[in-house]
């Protein structure tokens, strides 16, 4: 009887644990699917792949009213997990200790909509998935009349997410507006896309940078307290980030993304979150070359 006991309590255990973690909601995921595309071989956590995530970026990656991570790359990023047999472990932090944390292994990958530069292309290799631009956003109506770039933004206060690729962009209009001779802006760094969002309804700041995505998410969300002051750098790609040479990490997460290509799933992410058809990679083929760093 003792060891029928110990038997019984040891499986109601397992059947526990295994309830608590299908239900972890934005802690994690786990997937119940057999793999159809071979997994990486080096993960921190076998059977889980972890992910670094910046989540204040709305349609990308964001958080529900009852806090769970929700959007693009939250969605899409399960779905190429669950094609390889994984479940998913996202820790959410600020945008710039992102690559830090991936240097340091402790996430497997960065999904948070990363642009592709040079200076990230150094640290990370890149899976790229996107291709977007930039929207300045002003208070509605656009008072301080801002639509050329760089001259319209000097003597400005233009809000950015501190290390995300409008920063860059802005120091370099910056550079701009000293060779023509006019003054430079005052470019406000701040911790997420919504504090530089608020930075402008508090009126600290003229303007915010955010992707065009982005920009249509929160003009939707805002009704008409913004305005689309001007677009720009509509050639930027984004991509999953993965460590400097980790080349089985980035292809399991290439042939993962082929293949939720080619299902028709990629397209279907894009409408539900209201991503303009032109901000697709694979407009006409599926993307089949490695992963480049930008």
């Amino acid at each position: 009887m003792g060891s029928g006991k110990t038997r019984f309590f040891a499986v109601a255990a397992a059947a526990l644990l295994a309830v608590t973690t299908s239900a972890c909601g934005s802690s994690g995921a786990t997937s119940s699917s057999p793999a159809v595309v071979a997994p990486p071989k080096n993960l921190i956590a076998s059977g889980t792949l972890s992910y670094g995530t910046a989540a204040t970026f709305p349609p990308f990656e964001s958080k529900s009213a009852g806090g769970d991570l929700e959007g693009f790359d939250i969605d899409m990023i399960t779905a190429l997990a669950g094609s390889m047999g994984l479940g998913t472990k996202p820790t959410d932090m600020d945008f710039d200790g992102l690559i830090p944390a991936l240097a340091g292994k402790r996430v497997d990958i960065i999904n948070s909509a990363m642009y592709i530069n040079d200076a990230r292309a150094a640290k990370v290799d890149f899976v790229p998935y996107l291709v977007i631009g930039e929207s300045l956003l002003t208070p509605n109506g656009n008072p301080k009349h801002i639509a050329q770039i760089p001259q319209d933004l000097a003597g400005k206060t233009i809000a950015v997410t501190r290390g995300a690729i409008g920063e860059t962009y802005m120091n370099e209009y910056n550079d701009q507006l000293r060779q023509l001779g006019l003054p430079t802006m005052t470019v406000m760094s701040l911790p997420t896309n919504q504090d530089a969002m608020l930075a402008v309804r508090s009126g600290r700041a003229d303007a915010f940078d955010t992707s065009t995505p982005g920009a249509a998410t929160t003009l939707a969300k805002t009704g008409n307290t913004f305005t689309v002051a001007a677009t720009f750098k509509n050639e930027t790609k984004i991509g999953i980030a993965v460590r400097k040479g980790d080349t089985g990490t980035a292809t399991a997460i290439q042939n993962a993304l082929d293949r939720f290509v080619r299902s028709g799933d990629y397209d279907k992410l894009l409408a539900k979150y209201q991503i303009p058809a032109d901000s697709s990679l694979f407009k006409t083929t599926p993307s089949s070359t490695a992963p480049t760093g930008g």
